[in-house]
């Protein structure tokens, strides 16, 4: 019976550490946005698509340079990527890891 307790508290342990660390991996994945409806709505309604990246992220600091904070942009300047066309806002939400 003990080592059934020991055996149940240990297969927990594991379980839950591998879920933190898929949690983990999956922010590191994603940019975290204070306003996610500002977001979507700024990629939908400020940028005319097809567009690459370097375009998108080059509007955003002309036209709405205090809209995101410096965290967000940062994530945004390592998320898209310069030569890649994104055909819609969905491909850029996507591309920050927000759904």
């Amino acid at each position: 019976m003990k080592m059934s307790v020991a055996w149940a508290v240990l297969c927990l342990s594991f379980m839950a550490a591998s879920g933190w660390a898929f949690a983990a991996k999956t922010a590191a994945k994603s940019c975290q946005f204070s306003d996610v409806a500002k977001l979507k709505s700024h990629v939908e309604k400020h940028i005319s698509y097809p567009a690459k990246g370097k375009a998108i992220k080059q509007a955003c600091k002309k036209e709405m340079p205090d809209e995101f904070s410096k965290a967000e942009r940062a994530c945004v300047e390592k998320k898209l990527k310069n030569n890649v066309e994104y055909k819609s806002s969905a491909d850029v939400l996507k591309a920050l890891g927000v759904e």
